[in-house]
């Protein structure tokens, strides 16, 4: 997938051991394993990034997604599988007051067995794709959700075109890098002093494109 090697390569040139941080990829019979297992289809363009990487180093304190590590199919799948649960409890959510930006884009709701977590911060917080949108959503936009997410955002129009987003961030002047623990980490800056979280980023700079 073209826009994936971009911003692979768009890492490497910044953060090497980002991108030696990948795994390789995964097998056809892997991914119809999971898919099996979820009862859904995947989106053509998330096997097609599986197949080329099965997730990053959960070692690493910095993943190569803007600092979200890139779940591995089978993380991917153990995400999902509690969110799923969590959707069918009604303590979670009944009276659940959500919004979505744009508006009627992603459903109002704390969690949705059709959001696909890709990535993640390890605090229940992640990235995914949406097969089950609102009436002015498409199926397979990429959006935030997860435990801190109560605004839910739509930060693109497909999986390409997110990761079309993420090299121009890369490219950017809000792209820097930091260390922690003697590792290099991204610090995403909208100024010369303030360093955000990537969900915090995309609340800020709120279009898709």
């Amino acid at each position: 997938m073209k826009s994936w090697t971009d911003f692979k390569n768009a890492i490497n040139s910044k953060i090497p051991a980002l991108y030696s941080g990948l795994n390789s990829g995964a097998d056809e019979a892997d991914i119809c394993n999971i898919e099996r297992k979820m009862k859904i289809l995947l989106p053509q363009q998330l096997i097609e990034l599986y197949k080329e990487n099965n997730g990053d180093d959960e070692n690493l304190i910095c993943g190569i997604i803007m600092g979200f590590h890139f779940y591995s199919i089978d993380e991917m799948y153990s995400e999902w599988k509690t969110w799923k649960d969590i959707s069918s409890n009604p303590d979670f959510m009944n009276g659940y007051k959500g919004t979505s930006t744009p508006e009627n884009y992603i459903k109002k709701m704390y969690a949705n067995p059709k959001w696909i977590p890709i990535c993640g911060d390890g605090s229940g917080n992640h990235i995914g794709i949406d097969l089950d949108p609102d009436v002015n959503g498409k199926s397979g936009q990429i959006i935030t959700f997860g435990t801190d997410e109560s605004n839910k955002i739509v930060i693109a129009e497909d999986l390409n075109s997110f990761f079309e987003r993420l090299t121009r961030i890369v490219n950017s002047n809000h792209f820097s890098i930091d260390e922690f623990d003697d590792e290099n980490v991204i610090s995403l800056n909208i100024d010369e002093d303030y360093g955000i979280f990537l969900t915090d980023y995309f609340k800020m700079n709120t279009s898709v494109k």
